[in-house]
């Protein structure tokens, strides 16, 4: 399988500081309030992450990490450790007058969980996008206080 790049941007802003917005994101305690399939997080030193969940029809998420924060360039990147081919990179730019751009940008490798994923959704949908346009727009309810964590649809049917 060919790896792909997917990018896609919070609807272009969020009401919000470039250090609030990456302030929020960057915080491994919120991870779980904008990620639609984790239930927590924790830091494991010095650089890695440790997130557990659950992709309903999929079975449990119980995996760790790398997690870097590049705070003066208000980016941080992730990624598999072993077993997985995956990787992104988050990055929050000031639009000025107190609004942002978040833009995230996946990889995803031969063994990664991308073609599973696609092959499960049919050929008429795209569960990466869907799940990445539910992260985003959960990150843009949270830090406008406009509500919570929204669920992306289920990846069969």
């Amino acid at each position: 399988m060919p790896l792909r790049a997917v990018e896609r941007d919070l609807d272009g802003h969020a009401d919000a500081s470039a250090d609030q917005l990456f302030a929020y994101v960057s915080e491994i305690g919120n991870l779980p309030t904008y990620l639609p399939p984790i239930a927590s997080a924790e830091g494991v030193p010095p650089d890695k992450v440790r997130l557990q969940g659950e992709v309903p029809g999929q079975g449990k998420i119980d995996g760790e990490g790398y997690y870097h924060v590049h705070r003066d360039e208000r980016r941080m990147e992730w990624g598999a450790n072993v077993g997985r081919d995956y990787s992104g990179r988050l990055t929050v730019t000031d639009q000025g007058q107190g609004r942002s751009e978040l833009t995230v940008e996946l990889s995803f490798g031969p063994r990664s969980v991308q073609g599973e994923v696609e092959q499960e959704s049919g050929p008429d949908r795209d569960p990466i996008e869907e799940r990445l346009g539910a992260t985003l727009e959960s990150i843009r309810r949270q830090i406008e206080g406009d509500g919570g964590k929204v669920a992306p649809p289920p990846v069969k049917g």
